[in-house]
């Protein structure tokens, strides 16, 4: 009879401990579930190819943990540097962004387009020799050299001495933890291409709208170059997302606020900056207040959409939904 009472008490405690195992790991499962909501819809999309040249539109891309992918090209996967191998761009040659950017008709070369001069293509498809080594805002890049010929359409145009090189997918990556001022913030050895700062850059309508309502001559999208433009939300609402799902798939993960600086400047159509505006006016109302360590969070340069990671890759569209997870943000000055 003891034995068989023994028995009842182990099976009890067996059944017991069973379930409140099941009992802590649903509970875990519930806390580390993402609970989104529907907080916007994709309006544009672009592409950058080249760092600081003219982007495009397009359709559809890819979210990779490189960054923005479509049509085989990556965004900010090209790179004009000097003859001392230092990145350049249009914040100290403004022309740069009149230079048009495109896919060829075989999806094999990058295209790039100036006026009173023929289309210079650039293999998509090169092998890893000729390495440059360089480095942005302070983190080492190496990028492939693109040749002489290339090199000297460029050099013509911007009236200089540059080369182009190429982070194909035989190099690796920019190690984004390496960057002093944010590289605490990404995860593990996240990395991404020749963009200033991590993989994805995303901004709303509204926000752009509202800054314009702040402004005597109004600027556009393409004075702040993301890659995923959303509509139907309220100004600055990207501040407050964590976590964004768009379509079926493609996750991303807020890295932190873009810090804005004299590329906002740049006229886009005329490749001139004539004024301190918009980030002028920018610095009025969008500096980010670090209460915890008392001081400005990106010293005096304003914020203007959010910096954002690959968590789960996938296609995303122009008209997909954008779902996202909240996140408490009091640090900006509205």
């Amino acid at each position: 009879m003891n034995s068989n009472l023994d028995q009842r008490v182990v099976t009890a405690g067996v059944v017991g401990a069973v379930g409140f195992f099941g009992l802590f790991f649903y509970l875990m499962s519930r806390r580390q579930r993402k609970e989104y909501q529907h907080v916007a819809t994709v309006s544009k999309l672009f592409l950058h190819p080249v760092k600081s040249l003219a982007g495009f539109e397009v359709q559809e891309g890819h979210v990779t943990k490189r960054g923005f992918m479509s049509n085989g090209m990556y965004d900010r996967s090209f790179m004009v540097v000097d003859e001392d191998h230092r990145f350049v761009t249009a914040r100290t040659v403004p022309k740069m962004i009149l230079i048009w950017t495109g896919f060829s008709k075989d999806g094999k070369h990058l295209v790039l387009t100036a006026n009173g001069q023929p289309d210079m293509d650039v293999s998509l498809d090169q092998e890893a020799k000729d390495l440059i080594h360089s480095k942005v805002h302070g983190v080492s890049v190496t990028g492939i050299d693109c040749g002489d010929e290339v090199a000297k359409w460029l050099s013509g145009i911007l009236e200089g001495s540059y080369r182009l090189i190429y982070c194909s997918e035989k190099l690796p990556g920019k190690i984004m933890r390496d960057k002093k001022n944010y590289g605490h913030f990404v995860k593990g050895k996240e990395t991404s291409l020749f963009t200033d700062h991590v993989q994805f850059n995303l901004l709303s309508e509204a926000s752009v709208a509202d800054l314009n309502t702040r402004l005597e001559e109004q600027v556009t999208v393409k004075n702040f170059r993301p890659n995923i433009y959303v509509k139907d939300c309220s100004a600055f609402a990207e501040d407050f997302w964590k976590y964004i799902k768009i379509g079926n798939d493609a996750e991303l993960h807020f890295v932190y606020f873009c810090p804005r600086c004299k590329m906002t400047t740049v006229n886009p159509e005329t490749g001139t900056i004539t004024s301190e505006e918009p980030l002028k006016t920018m610095k009025e109302y969008r500096q980010c207040y670090d209460f915890a360590e008392g001081r400005s969070r990106y010293s005096i340069a304003p914020i203007l959409a959010v910096m954002l990671n690959a968590e789960t890759v996938g296609v995303i569209r122009v008209g997909d939904p954008v779902n996202a997870v909240l996140q408490f943000q009091e640090h900006i000055q509205k």
